[in-house]
């Protein structure tokens, strides 16, 4: 699943998602998800609003680790897209690579 950096100025808060994702990957009673993000594994409380209209899962740690993937880079005008993946009984977070940054043949450019 696709989902996008949520940022307030120029601060990281979370990630958003689609609402149709939300409601058709979370249970309604569902209360945390637990996030990889890269060796850190954390739990991240689900606000009740979360299946309603405000599907963000914010955390502080969530915001740090996204804020170091992002530091030599200014931070974007649009947000940044990222993969959230189910690994087993949570979920992998890792930032997509933009279209702006591959050469066709070449791969990632450093």
């Amino acid at each position: 699943m696709i989902v996008r950096m949520q940022s307030k100025g120029h601060s990281i808060t979370g990630i958003r998602m689609k609402q149709s994702d939300a409601r058709r990957l979370f249970p309604c009673d569902l209360k945390s998800v637990d996030l990889e993000l890269d060796h850190l594994r954390i739990r991240c409380d689900l606000r009740s609003n979360f299946w309603l209209d405000r599907p963000e899962i914010s955390d502080p740690r969530l915001s740090s680790w996204l804020e170091e993937k992002l530091y030599w880079q200014k931070l974007p005008r649009t947000p940044v897209s990222l993969e959230m993946v189910r690994a087993g009984d949570s979920y992998r977070l890792r930032i997509r690579p933009s279209h702006q940054a591959i050469k066709p043949g070449f791969g990632l450019i450093a």
